[in-house]
């Protein structure tokens, strides 16, 4: 697998790890438990700064060079297209739901619920279907020539959470993953 590819895979591997955190709010939320809402916003946040503004811009990137140059209206590639325009205003949704929690606005617990649950499904299935379709096959049709001008396009940026130095608005977030 080509270097950018691996680096976009080793991103969903840490999204996974961040849904299962809010996945276990969830749980504690639905069964009526006292949960850690500043650490969901945490995850919340983190999702908005990397995922939704780093890393679809460079998958993006790659799907529209696949599509120009090797001319397959690809169904998964624009359907992940239009789901990378949509998780943005998804994501501050999460967000906001979780803001409001924990500044005592009101809000029904089954609503918060429904929100942080229909955030992990929609972004499961979406990595999904990269994993299994997309990145594979681009995998197989991409080149090095193809690779090349692809990286000379794309952002380069560290992982404030993942990369090699953690940046100190995710230390909490950090060590809560590290004790799962």
């Amino acid at each position: 697998m080509q270097a950018i590819l691996e680096k976009l895979h080793n991103d969903h591997i840490n999204f996974d790890r961040l849904l299962g955190i809010l996945e276990g709010q969830l749980r504690l939320l639905e069964d009526g438990e006292v949960s850690d809402l500043g650490t969901a916003l945490d995850a919340a946040r983190y999702m908005k700064e990397y995922p939704d503004y780093v890393h679809h811009p460079i998958e993006n990137t790659i799907f529209n060079h696949f599509l120009t140059h090797y001319g397959q209206a690809h169904e998964h590639i624009h359907d992940l297209l239009l789901e990378h325009d949509d998780m943005p205003q998804l994501t501050d949704r999460l967000f906001e739901a979780l803001q409001n929690a924990l500044a005592g606005f009101p809000q029904e617990r089954e609503e918060l619920c429904a929100i942080l649950g229909e955030y992990i499904s929609i972004q499961r299935k979406h990595i999904d279907r990269e994993e299994a379709y997309v990145y594979p096959m681009i995998n197989a049709k991409f080149n090095e020539k193809d690779w090349q001008q692809v990286d000379r396009v794309i952002d380069k940026v560290e992982d404030p959470l993942f990369g090699k130095d953690v940046h100190e608005s995710y230390q909490r977030l950090f060590a809560q993953i590290m004790n799962q």
